[in-house]
């Protein structure tokens, strides 16, 4: 009986909970489609209308303010790198006086020009420059003792050394530009055969107790010196070609060799000395034989890199600026430049390089100590020397005789040579001293316009070294 009043009471308690639940107003019901809720509209609690809800407006997100960070880092911010603004170097023109021949020159080749540039001009500007004068680029070189960079180039038939001149000279792309000079020689045949009396007026025999020229180099500018003859067995000779390809069977340059440095049946002024042979002349279409700016400047650069001490120019022609500016480079380094005065006659005007103030400038005397009937004089004449009837050496194993200015420098070359094998440290100014206060005068007292300071001895320039 208990468990069934027990049973009675849970249904009923059941059934009053399922009454009561159903009672309650829903307030809230699904929507199709699985959407949230929505809440019925509220109504006023007097009437009991339901209020009309106005639409909510949408609320602005507020922005969130951004924090900068107040935490600094251990290291320094690393600033920004400034750009460095490209700085050019300016440009510097170079400025040169113009190279037109004067009036009346005519010793130069007639279809060709040398043409110094802006060392700032470009290859664009260059071409420019020449373009439409009738021109054909040979070759471009820099010559040391110069100290310029030039360009050779050939000109088209008809076309004027002058007036391409004119026109080069008004471009901005070039300094200036200037003929190609031409240089003979300076030598007399036809003279008969004599002794070597030259040896005697220099002193040579004294002068060779003391030395012979060891260790000095004389850089022998001028046609090919045949290493071969026989006076040279005991020499050394280094020999270089810069010619423009002509021949080169004058014996000139061998002839110049032998006064310095034969050793057999001729004894040269100094024959230990090393002769740095450098042909730059040839003969030319003609049969004549000539060097010009280009292969003398060329073979000045052979001589700097040889090392040679002493530069023997036994030729002569007309001014050229950039053989000056040469002369100039060897005299800073203490090259001794050593040229012929000239064989054109007494009246006539001053030939080059021997014109030029850092070159000495010799003249030739004959066996009585009288002036060569053909030198050239003037107030650049420095020093004379034997050079009238001179035996030297031909060509093969041949001999000859011959005179000059030309013959004369070779002996002044070779002197020089003693000097400076005697004292090594023996500068420019001291060799060129040497010359000039070992010498015997002639002619007028004191240095004159036709014998110079006079004829040195080379056992007195030896002993005022080595004092």
């Amino acid at each position: 009986m208990p468990e069934k009043i027990m049973f009675k009471s849970i249904c009923y308690i059941g059934i009053l909970m399922l009454v009561y639940v159903m009672a309650i107003p829903v307030q809230f019901a699904h929507a199709e489609g699985g959407r949230d809720p929505v809440a019925s509209p509220p109504s006023d609690p007097v009437t009991g209308e339901i209020k009309r809800q106005e639409p909510s407006k949408p609320q602005k997100k507020k922005k969130k303010k951004k924090i900068k960070s107040t935490t600094q880092n251990s290291v320094a911010a690393t600033p920004k790198p400034v750009k460095k603004m490209r700085t050019t170097t300016p440009r510097i023109a170079e400025s040169a006086p113009s190279g037109m021949p004067p009036v009346g020159e005519t010793r130069f080749i007639t279809n060709e020009v040398i043409v110094r540039f802006q060392l700032s001009s470009t290859a664009r500007s260059r071409n420019r420059a020449v373009r439409g004068l009738g021109m054909s680029h040979l070759g471009a070189e820099t010559f040391l003792l110069s100290g310029v960079t030039v360009h050779r180039y050939r000109l088209d038939a008809g076309i004027d050394v002058r007036d391409t001149i004119t026109r080069l000279e008004t471009s901005a792309a070039v300094v200036n530009a200037q003929p190609n000079y031409l240089y003979v020689l300076q030598q007399s045949e036809n003279i008969s055969k004599l002794p070597q009396f030259s040896n005697d007026k220099i002193d040579l025999s004294e002068a060779h107790t003391m030395n012979k020229g060891a260790n000095t180099r004389i850089a022998v500018i001028d046609t090919a010196v045949d290493g071969t003859h026989a006076e040279f067995l005991n020499s050394s000779i280094s020999s270089f070609d810069v010619t423009d390809g002509g021949s080169n069977v004058d014996p000139h340059g061998t002839s110049i060799a032998g006064i310095l440095a034969a050793d057999s049946k001729l004894t040269g002024v100094a024959p230990d000395a090393e002769i740095v042979s450098i042909a730059a002349f040839s003969k030319d279409a003609s049969g004549k034989t000539v060097g010009n700016t280009w292969t003398i400047l060329e073979a000045m650069n052979v001589a700097l890199k040889q090392k040679a001490d002493i530069l023997n120019m036994s030729f002569a022609d007309p001014a050229d600026p950039l053989l000056e500016r040469a002369m100039k480079g060897a005299k800073k380094r203490n090259i001794l430049p050593v040229a012929a005065a000239g064989n054109e006659g007494p009246d006539a005007a001053t030939l080059f390089p021997a014109g030029y103030e850092a070159v000495i400038a010799v003249t030739a005397t004959d066996t009585e100590n009288k002036i060569y009937s053909k030198a050239n004089t003037g107030e650049h004449v420095d020093v004379a020397a034997p050079g009238v009837g001179l035996l030297v050496l031909g060509n093969s194993a041949g001999f000859r005789t011959s005179s000059g200015t030309s013959m004369a420098t070779a002996y002044i070359s070779g002197i020089a040579a003693l000097a400076l094998s005697a004292n090594p440290g023996a500068d420019y100014a001291t060799l060129r001293a040497m010359l000039e206060n070992s010498t015997t005068d002639l002619g007028e007292p004191g240095k004159d316009s036709i014998f110079g300071a006079g004829i040195p001895s080379a056992a007195a320039a030896i002993s005022a070294l080595n004092n």
